[in-house]
Protein backbone atom coordinates (compact mmCIF):
# COMPACT_ATOMS: atom_id res chain seq x y z
CA UNK A 1 0.00 0.00 0.00
CA UNK A 2 1.20 3.51 -0.77
CA UNK A 3 0.72 6.57 1.41
CA UNK A 4 0.50 10.19 0.41
CA UNK A 5 3.10 12.56 1.77
CA UNK A 6 1.92 16.16 1.52
CA UNK A 7 4.96 18.38 1.18
CA UNK A 8 4.35 22.05 0.43
CA UNK A 9 5.75 23.35 -2.84
CA UNK A 10 8.97 25.19 -1.94
CA UNK A 11 9.36 28.75 -3.16
CA UNK A 12 12.33 29.70 -5.34
CA UNK A 13 14.59 30.76 -2.45
CA UNK A 14 13.84 27.58 -0.49
CA UNK A 15 14.69 25.48 -3.55
CA UNK A 16 18.07 27.21 -3.78
CA UNK A 17 19.24 26.19 -0.31
CA UNK A 18 17.48 22.82 -0.42
CA UNK A 19 19.22 21.79 -3.67
CA UNK A 20 22.64 23.23 -2.91
CA UNK A 21 25.45 20.65 -2.80
CA UNK A 22 27.37 22.59 -0.12
CA UNK A 23 28.06 20.63 3.09
CA UNK A 24 27.52 23.73 5.27
CA UNK A 25 24.71 26.13 4.42
CA UNK A 26 23.83 29.37 6.18
CA UNK A 27 20.35 30.72 5.56
CA UNK A 28 19.74 34.24 6.81
CA UNK A 29 16.18 35.33 6.08
CA UNK A 30 13.41 37.47 7.45
CA UNK A 31 10.70 36.28 9.76
CA UNK A 32 8.00 34.31 7.94
CA UNK A 33 10.40 33.77 5.05
CA UNK A 34 9.85 30.01 5.04
CA UNK A 35 13.09 28.87 6.66
CA UNK A 36 11.49 26.31 8.97
CA UNK A 37 9.08 25.03 6.32
CA UNK A 38 12.00 24.58 3.92
CA UNK A 39 13.89 22.66 6.60
CA UNK A 40 10.89 20.39 7.24
CA UNK A 41 10.64 19.57 3.52
CA UNK A 42 14.37 18.86 3.36
CA UNK A 43 14.26 16.76 6.55
CA UNK A 44 11.43 14.59 5.22
CA UNK A 45 13.13 14.10 1.86
CA UNK A 46 16.35 13.16 3.66
CA UNK A 47 14.64 10.75 6.06
CA UNK A 48 12.88 9.08 3.13
CA UNK A 49 16.38 8.52 1.70
CA UNK A 50 17.41 6.76 4.94
CA UNK A 51 19.29 9.67 6.52
CA UNK A 52 19.26 10.73 10.17
CA UNK A 53 18.16 14.31 10.75
CA UNK A 54 18.49 16.31 13.94
CA UNK A 55 16.81 19.70 14.13
CA UNK A 56 17.76 21.84 17.11
CA UNK A 57 16.43 25.21 18.21
CA UNK A 58 16.87 27.21 21.41
CA UNK A 59 13.31 26.73 22.72
CA UNK A 60 10.56 24.15 22.63
CA UNK A 61 8.23 26.59 20.86
CA UNK A 62 10.75 26.90 18.03
CA UNK A 63 11.15 23.14 17.60
CA UNK A 64 7.35 22.79 17.65
CA UNK A 65 6.97 24.66 14.35
CA UNK A 66 9.38 22.25 12.64
CA UNK A 67 7.90 19.17 14.33
CA UNK A 68 4.33 20.14 13.45
CA UNK A 69 5.29 20.78 9.81
CA UNK A 70 6.87 17.32 9.57
CA UNK A 71 3.89 15.61 11.18
CA UNK A 72 1.40 17.45 8.97
CA UNK A 73 3.19 16.29 5.82
CA UNK A 74 3.32 12.69 7.03
CA UNK A 75 -0.23 12.23 8.39
CA UNK A 76 -1.09 9.19 6.26
CA UNK A 77 1.99 7.04 6.95
CA UNK A 78 1.96 8.07 10.63
CA UNK A 79 -1.74 7.16 10.99
CA UNK A 80 -1.04 3.82 9.30
CA UNK A 81 1.83 3.29 11.78
CA UNK A 82 4.38 3.00 8.96
CA UNK A 83 6.43 5.73 10.63
CA UNK A 84 7.05 5.36 14.35
CA UNK A 85 6.39 8.60 16.22
CA UNK A 86 7.27 9.45 19.81
CA UNK A 87 5.84 12.92 20.44
CA UNK A 88 7.37 13.37 23.88
CA UNK A 89 10.85 12.77 22.46
CA UNK A 90 9.99 14.39 19.12
CA UNK A 91 11.31 11.39 17.28
CA UNK A 92 10.20 9.79 14.01
CA UNK A 93 11.69 6.56 12.74
CA UNK A 94 11.09 5.56 9.14
CA UNK A 95 10.98 1.92 7.93
CA UNK A 96 14.24 2.43 5.97
CA UNK A 97 16.15 3.57 9.08
CA UNK A 98 15.70 7.27 8.37
CA UNK A 99 15.05 9.39 11.42
CA UNK A 100 13.87 12.87 12.24
CA UNK A 101 14.46 14.22 15.72
CA UNK A 102 13.77 17.70 17.10
CA UNK A 103 15.52 18.84 20.29
CA UNK A 104 15.91 22.04 22.20
CA UNK A 105 19.41 23.46 22.31
CA UNK A 106 19.31 26.48 24.57
CA UNK A 107 22.14 24.66 26.31
CA UNK A 108 24.26 23.03 23.60
CA UNK A 109 25.09 20.18 25.97
CA UNK A 110 21.56 18.79 25.47
CA UNK A 111 22.69 17.73 21.99
CA UNK A 112 25.64 15.70 23.23
CA UNK A 113 25.52 11.99 22.56
CA UNK A 114 23.25 12.34 19.55
CA UNK A 115 24.27 11.87 15.93
CA UNK A 116 23.04 12.97 12.53
CA UNK A 117 23.64 12.89 8.82
CA UNK A 118 21.94 16.29 8.59
CA UNK A 119 22.06 18.77 11.45
CA UNK A 120 19.73 21.76 11.30
CA UNK A 121 20.52 24.55 13.75
CA UNK A 122 17.36 26.67 13.76
CA UNK A 123 17.65 30.24 15.09
CA UNK A 124 21.41 29.81 15.23
CA UNK A 125 21.95 33.51 15.96
CA UNK A 126 20.43 33.11 19.43
CA UNK A 127 22.23 29.84 20.23
CA UNK A 128 25.52 29.68 21.98
CA UNK A 129 28.32 29.21 19.41
CA UNK A 130 29.27 25.97 21.19
CA UNK A 131 26.14 24.37 19.68
CA UNK A 132 28.20 24.11 16.49
CA UNK A 133 31.82 24.42 17.58
CA UNK A 134 31.84 21.87 20.40
CA UNK A 135 28.79 19.69 19.83
CA UNK A 136 27.30 19.91 16.33
CA UNK A 137 30.42 19.65 14.23
CA UNK A 138 31.76 16.49 15.94
CA UNK A 139 28.41 14.67 15.63
CA UNK A 140 28.70 14.84 11.84
CA UNK A 141 32.16 13.28 11.63
CA UNK A 142 31.06 9.64 11.38
CA UNK A 143 29.30 10.09 8.05
CA UNK A 144 30.69 13.42 6.81
CA UNK A 145 27.24 14.84 7.48
CA UNK A 146 25.75 18.15 6.40
CA UNK A 147 24.77 21.16 8.49
CA UNK A 148 22.31 23.95 7.87
CA UNK A 149 22.27 27.05 10.03
CA UNK A 150 19.08 29.10 9.75
CA UNK A 151 18.44 32.40 11.43
CA UNK A 152 16.87 35.81 11.28
CA UNK A 153 19.40 38.66 11.29
CA UNK A 154 19.97 39.73 14.88
CA UNK A 155 23.29 41.48 15.23
CA UNK A 156 26.91 41.04 14.24
CA UNK A 157 27.45 37.92 16.32
CA UNK A 158 28.76 34.39 15.65
CA UNK A 159 25.97 33.69 13.12
CA UNK A 160 26.80 36.87 11.21
CA UNK A 161 30.50 35.93 11.14
CA UNK A 162 29.71 32.40 9.97
CA UNK A 163 27.46 33.85 7.25
CA UNK A 164 30.30 36.10 6.07
CA UNK A 165 32.68 33.12 6.03
CA UNK A 166 30.20 31.09 3.98
CA UNK A 167 29.62 33.98 1.57
CA UNK A 168 33.39 34.31 1.00
CA UNK A 169 34.02 30.56 0.65
CA UNK A 170 35.32 29.48 -2.74
CA UNK A 171 35.76 25.78 -1.98
CA UNK A 172 32.07 24.90 -2.40
CA UNK A 173 31.93 23.44 1.10
CA UNK A 174 30.16 26.49 2.57
CA UNK A 175 27.38 28.52 0.97
CA UNK A 176 25.35 31.51 2.18
CA UNK A 177 21.74 32.26 1.28
CA UNK A 178 19.83 35.46 2.06
CA UNK A 179 16.24 36.46 1.38
CA UNK A 180 13.49 38.57 2.88
CA UNK A 181 10.05 37.53 4.05
CA UNK A 182 8.17 38.61 0.91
Amino acid sequence: MQYTIRLPEPHAKQRQFMRSKAKRKLVCAGRRGGKTTGMAILAIESALAGRRILEAAPTSDQTTAFWDACKAALVEPITAKKIYVNNSERLMIFPNGGRIRAKTAWDANTLRGDHADLLILDEYSIMDPSAWDEVGSPMLLDNDGNAIFIFTPKRKNHAFKAFQKAAADESGRWQAFHFVSH
